[in-house]
């Protein structure tokens, strides 16, 4: 009978049984799909497949499997079966998750991503989030091949930050980056950024999902293709798009009285929930006094690192000047900027803040608390050492910044939109800000000012309106512009602080807090309502 091919009938069904039935042994070799059997042996009728692997470069084998008992199947079932693990056996792929799935009920996509995911294990290949990590701690090569010189990162912090936060670790990506990269799917990732683009954080928010998301799979295939198994015939992420189109912000910045009504509203109706990070509070308060790029801003280093002096000019008594290394900025050099007595306070408002909270000292200036159960523990565990575990030591993100404007607009649950109360503009960002800076210098013609503040690259030099003090310039050089920066920064108060004392006083700022109190008054009487819906038993009635 092993020469002979037949049809898969029903008549050769009833043969097979009645060689079953007289516990015969033998083998009917199906003619469509050639590798289908149907094996008699032990009182049982089973399919089975066999091929033989033909994979270049690798010998040749006789691969065989069992599909299940022949009662197990229709006709259409199990020609559709052997036809996918007979060609999974020829090209070298796993016939054992096409089996599987398909008894399992999948269709073609579970076959093919089964298939990919079995290789990916075989094979110890990266998931995406080992992908993302791969990608952020790529490292330049150094001139001297690295005898004399670590290594840099190719990226600076605040990109290495946007990879992480807007990408691997986005609530709705949790799933998605613990799977293999070979098993990953168009439509997965499109699922991922819908899902973003419908959780209120922000139209850019799923556009720069698919961004990065795209980046870091080019670089995966071409230059990681052993460690991801994508293949350049296959660059199925290109289709992956979305419609978010970058409004014109060029004229999207705040007068220095807008400025000051911005940061009393924060003051007034930030800690009113009393469950809010004073470190994101702080870094909007000084932001406008920091002029840098949220990114570079919410890195800082908190007081007590090297990067911490005293300004040395007598006349700035009280004032520290903080220095930023090239590879934390996006100009990619050394800046310095030279910080003013008020913004030094909040700095230690919020250091003391997170000590208290954690338990531990921060090396950030603006720390996350999401940790600080943990942390607390650690920190008694160690005593010798009042640091932050580094593991848990993190800084606040860019994006916590604009979620907290964002409530303020009305843009989260619960929130109304206060900013319209007093008379802001509906959208407001943390880079407004800096062009707020550049417009209130470029009105009086002082645009050097803004030039210096926000750290833009400058032909020529700047004009002083002082002399240089001997002790500043024996410390700076001219590049650095400290001196004339903190000249800037004094007009730049000067402007705001008048307003934001006037603000204090708006009768506008007070209806906002009060709509800000009524709207949590609202947002717990729903919860006390919830809770009792949900303690009183089923069919009870409600009172009166």
């Amino acid at each position: 009978m092993a020469n002979k091919r037949y049809a898969l009938t029903k008549d050769l069904l009833s043969e097979a049984g009645a060689k079953r039935d007289a516990d015969a042994e033998c083998q009917f070799a199906i003619d469509n799909p050639r590798g289908l059997s149907i094996r008699v042996r032990g009182g049982e009728a089973a399919y089975y497949v066999q091929a033989r692997t033909r994979v270049k470069g690798q010998k040749s084998t006789v691969v065989k499997r069992r599909l299940g008992a022949v009662g197990d199947f229709t006709f259409a079932q199990v020609k559709k079966i052997a036809t996918e693990a007979i060609f999974a056996i020829k090209n070298g792929r796993d016939p054992d998750a096409v089996i599987e799935t398909r008894l399992m009920g999948g269709d073609e996509k579970s076959v093919a991503v089964a298939v990919d995911r079995a290789e990916a294990l075989k094979g110890e290949l990266w998931t995406f989030e080992t992908l993302i990590n791969e990608y952020a701690a790529r490292k330049k090569s150094s001139k001297d091949g690295g005898r004399n010189e670590a290594a840099k990162l190719r990226l600076a912090p605040s990109s290495i930050t946007e990879l992480e936060t807007r990408l691997r670790d986005r609530p709705e990506n949790a799933e998605l980056k613990k799977r293999f990269v070979k098993e990953l799917r168009l439509e997965d990732l499109e699922e991922v950024r819908d899902r973003i683009d419908a959780s209120g954080s922000g139209p850019s928010a799923g556009a720069k999902y698919v961004d990065l998301a795209k980046r870091v799979l080019r670089w995966g295939l071409k230059q990681k293709r052993r460690f991801t198994g994508l293949e350049p015939t296959a660059t199925w992420w290109e289709a992956l798009s979305h419609e978010y189109e970058m409004e014109d912000r060029s004229k999207r910045y705040l007068t220095p009285a807008q400025i000051g009504m911005l940061i009393a509203l924060l003051e007034a109706v930030r800690p009113l929930a009393g469950n809010n990070n004073d470190a994101v509070l702080g870094a909007l308060q000084v932001s406008w006094m920091i002029p840098q790029r949220s990114s570079a801003l919410v890195n800082m280093l908190a007081f007590g690192s090297d990067r911490w002096i005293p300004d040395p000019a007598p006349e700035r008594a009280g004032w520290r000047v903080y220095t930023w290394k090239p590879d934390e900025v996006k100009n990619k050099r050394e800046i310095k900027l030279s910080v003013p007595p008020i913004a030094i306070e909040i700095l230690e408002r919020v250091a003391r803040y997170s000590k208290q909270q954690l338990g531990a000292v921060s090396r950030w200036a603006f720390p996350q608390d999401r940790n600080k159960y943990l942390v607390r523990a650690l920190a008694a565990k160690q005593r010798k050492d009042d640091r932050v575990p580094a593991h848990l030591d993190k800084a606040i993100t860019p994006s916590s910044l604009n979620h907290a404007l964002d409530a303020l607009a009305g843009r989260k649950p619960g929130w109304p939109d206060l900013l319209t109360v007093v008379g802001l503009p509906n959208r407001i960002g943390p880079h407004d800000e800096r062009r707020s800076v550049t417009s209130f210098f470029e009105n009086f013609g002082e645009g050097a000012y803004a030039s210096a503040l926000l750290d833009h690259r400058v032909s020529g030099s700047d004009k002083m309106s002082r002399e240089v003090a001997a002790i500043t310039q024996s410390v700076y050089s001219a590049a650095d512009r400290v001196v004339f920066k903190a000249e800037g920064m004094l007009m730049w108060m000067e402007a705001v602080l008048p307003a934001y004392e006037a603000a204090k006083k708006d009768p506008r700022l007070a209806k906002a807090v009060q709509m800000r109190k009524a709207s949590l008054a609202n947002g717990l009487s729903e919860e006390k309502k919830r809770g009792r819906a949900k303690a009183r038993p089923a069919g009870a009635p409600t009172s009166a």
